[in-house]
């Protein structure tokens, strides 16, 4: 009896997290796919590789944002719970399957270069915040700032920053040195906005 009332209680929590990890996913779809990608910027993590290796090698962004998260969806499963896997593999899945979508679409925000940018980190931040902060994460370096915060001082926001540099630093070469400062900068504002959405 007191195995099925928990399994319930499990099954109700996870439910109650399904929508706003849809919502957080889709919204940093949003960010990438109207905002970052159609000014040339990139974001971090592995979203950020998958968009450079989409950009040289014209693969799909979606199939590359799946195919590169499955290991750490499976790190996620070992070291923080079956339940942080199957909502990670959700916010992996509906990210995937939104941008797909948005792809199709034309850009639709034009304006102020500087505050569509700015547009742009802080829906990114708030998609991933959401869905860090529901349990999940939406890309593999998110798993590893999780863990990393677990183990030690750094916040989660701070421990993505630190793990993107050299993602920048490959973005310097593939995009420039404006572009790769700018996307710095707009990351830098997404972690902030991560940092103060998941607590």
């Amino acid at each position: 009896m007191r195995a099925k009332t928990f399994y319930k209680m499990y099954i109700l929590d996870l439910f109650s997290r399904i929508p706003w990890i849809i919502l957080g996913a889709f919204i940093a779809a949003i960010s990438l796919e109207v905002i970052l990608i159609p000014y040339g910027l990139i974001d971090g993590g592995i979203t950020g590789v998958s968009m450079m290796l989409s950009e040289t090698l014209g693969i799909s962004l979606s199939v590359l944002l799946f195919i590169l998260n499955i290991p750490f969806i499976y790190l996620g499963y070992k070291h923080l719970g079956k339940r942080f896997a199957v909502s990670t593999m959700l916010g992996i899945i509906t990210l995937t399957v939104s941008t797909g979508i948005l792809k199709v679409f034309p850009p639709f925000l034009f304006g102020n270069s500087i505050l569509v940018i700015f547009i742009g980190a802080v829906l990114l931040g708030l998609g991933i915040g959401i869905v860090i902060r529901h349990g999940g994460a939406l890309d593999g370096t998110d798993v590893l700032a999780i863990l990393i915060s677990h183990r030690t001082s750094y916040s989660v926001g701070e421990s993505i920053f630190i793990i993107n540099i050299i993602i920048f630093i490959f973005a310097f070469l593939l995009f420039g040195l404006i572009g790769a400062m700018i996307s710095v900068i707009t990351y830098f504002i997404a972690t902030i906005v991560v940092d103060m959405v998941r607590t």
